[in-house]
């Protein structure tokens, strides 16, 4: 039974974050890669844990967008990977955009067309 509002799309799509927090925003952005990502949200590989609920301001770079995906995600959970110093991150897109309003609308719809239903990763969470 698939329970996901949205099919993910595993692709490695490079991507700059910096945690919204006054301190941490300061600081350079780290730089990363997108385990997967849907039209409601992206898992994310950090080298650092970070606390549910954290807003992340997120730059999303992909070949198959002229221009890189600007979004504002909030961490629905984090997990050490196991046998590694890695993490992995599940935020919800909070906020998505470039240089037009439906940015959501174009990711949503391109995983859409490069997953077909039958093939999206079943699962409780959305």
């Amino acid at each position: 039974m698939k329970r996901r509002r949205f099919p993910r799309l595993k692709e490695g799509w490079a991507l700059d974050y910096r945690v919204l927090d006054s301190t941490q925003f300061e600081r350079d952005p780290v730089s990363t890669l997108a385990v997967n990502i849907s039209g409601g949200g992206i898992c994310l590989e950090a080298a650092e844990e970070v606390a549910p609920g954290a807003m992340l301001a997120i730059d999303l770079h992909s070949p198959a967008f002229d221009s890189p995906i600007l979004a504002l995600a909030r961490v629905v959970w984090c997990k050490k990977k196991l046998f590694s110093d890695k993490y992995e991150i599940g935020a919800e897109f909070w906020w998505v955009g470039w240089r037009d309003s439906d940015a959501q609308g174009k990711v949503a719809s391109y995983i859409q067309e490069k997953v077909p239903e039958a093939d999206a990763e079943p699962s409780e969470e959305s």
